[in-house]
Formats: C-alpha cells, sequence, structure tokens
C-alpha cells in the first residue's frame, strides 16, 4: 500500500484561466479566484499493486480483495499481469469555497469547479505516470461508472475501497450510492494493455465536457466468456 500524503503539482492560474472561456473583463477577478482557489487544494492518493489470478465470464478475481464484476476488465485483463488499484482526490476545501463563492457569484463558483477539476487531472496524471514507470509501459485507466456504466458498474467501487480504505487514508469515502466524498476525486484500476481502453468511446453521452475521445460506437466484448485461471 502506498500513501502520497502529499502530492507535488507546479499549477500556474494562467493555465486554468486559458482552458476557460471568460469574457475580458472578467479574467482579472477569475485570476485572483483561481489563484486563493489552489491554494486550498491537497492533493493525495492511495494505490497498491495486485495480480490478476482467474478471469471467468466478467468476474475478474486479483490476487487481493474481493472479485471485480465488470465485462471490460474481464476481456482486457490478461491472468497473471500486475494492475494497480488508485485512489486521489485534492480534499474538500475547495469543493466547500466554490459552494460558498457560488451562492454570490455563479461565475467565481463554476471558476473553482473548474479549477478543481484541473488540479486533480494534474494531481491523477502525476499518479498515472508513478504507476506506469513501476509497470514498465503505458496504462489505460478503467474507473466504476465512467462511460454509460454498463462496462464497469459505479457499485464496484466498493472492491476498490475494500481493499486500499482511502476514507483512513486520504480522507475519502462513499456514499450509498458510491459516489465519492469529496467529489473532487477519482479511483480506478491502471493496467499496461495491449489496445488503449478509453471508456468515452463507447459512451453516446453528447454533451460531455469531460470527454476525451469521440463516440466509437458499441463496445462488443471478445473474450470475457472464456473461462481461464492461474
Amino acid at each position: 500500500m502506498i500513501v502520497v500524503n502529499s502530492i507535488p503539482l507546479k499549477i500556474c492560474a494562467e493555465d486554468i484561466l486559458q482552458t476557460l472561456r471568460v469574457r475580458t473583463q472578467k479574467q482579472q477577478e477569475a485570476k485572483s479566484v483561481i489563484k486563493k482557489g489552489l491554494g486550498m487544494i491537497n492533493p493525495r492518493a492511495v494505490y497498491t499493486f495486485a495480480k490478476v489470478k482467474a478471469v471467468e465470464k466478467a468476474t475478474v478475481m486479483l490476487d487481493i480483495g474481493q472479485p471485480f464484476q465488470s465485462i471490460v476488465l474481464a476481456d482486457i485483463l490478461e491472468l497473471g499481469q500486475t494492475v494497480a488499484l488508485f485512489v486521489v482526490t485534492i480534499g474538500e476545501n475547495l469543493e466547500q469555497e466554490a459552494s460558498r463563492e457560488g451562492k454570490d457569484s455563479v461565475l467565481n463558483g463554476w471558476v473553482l469547479e473548474q479549477a478543481g477539476d484541473y488540479a486533480l487531472g494534474k494531481a491523477s496524471a502525476y499518479i498515472k505516470a508513478q504507476v506506469e514507470e513501476a509497470l514498465g509501459g503505458k496504462v489505460s485507466g478503467f474507473s466504476p461508472g465512467t462511460g454509460t456504466g454498463r462496462l464497469f458498474g459505479i457499485e464496484q467501487q466498493k472492491v476498490i475501497f475494500e481493499i486500499l480504505d482511502p476514507q483512513t487514508n486520504i480522507g475519502v469515502h462513499l456514499t450509498p450510492s458510491f459516489l465519492m466524498v469529496p467529489r473532487k476525486s477519482v479511483s480506478g484500476i491502471y493496467a499496461v494493455t495491449s489496445r488503449e481502453y478509453v471508456a468515452c468511446q463507447y459512451c453516446p453521452r453528447e454533451r460531455c465536457a469531460n470527454r476525451k475521445k469521440p463516440f466509437g460506437g458499441e463496445y462488443f466484448s471478445l473474450n470475457c466468456e472464456h473461462q481461464t485461471s492461474v
């Protein structure tokens, strides 16, 4: 188990501002709000490595914890390979400030939300790079509930949380509906894969600000009917 209590991030308010469509006359105010928000982030992570022990239809068993139920994991992961389970967060302070700011200024509240998403993306990228160095290759990320949720259901969060105990380690817990608190958190599995997996490719929702790749059609399973184990 690896707990990172302070992820080193270099983030400039100007970099975030460039990603936002803020009117010129509001940019200085937005920049000031972003700087304030960045001082409130507390990027932390917990992750661990495990090996794929068995695959049976849509069930994947690792050598630690309870089995995962997932079409895409069973289809793509290979027996005996090492994967990484992770939870990353920037803490609750910034999102609480966004809520407070939003009561007086919708723009400022929105700017802080975007700053939080940007910071979380940078923190996740840092952990991803650490995992790639350890595993020796580029990884795909599998997060419960992404896309339509059909391929890796959000209820599978509970397996990740049982293994990593992020509530104790970095202050992230699950609601009864398997949402993470603080909201600015991300969880999942990283694995070196023979073909890149991006959940967005199989999600038809057109209006998604977080889309990373265009919709490419429905996902068709190739291997998950095979029953195998090691």
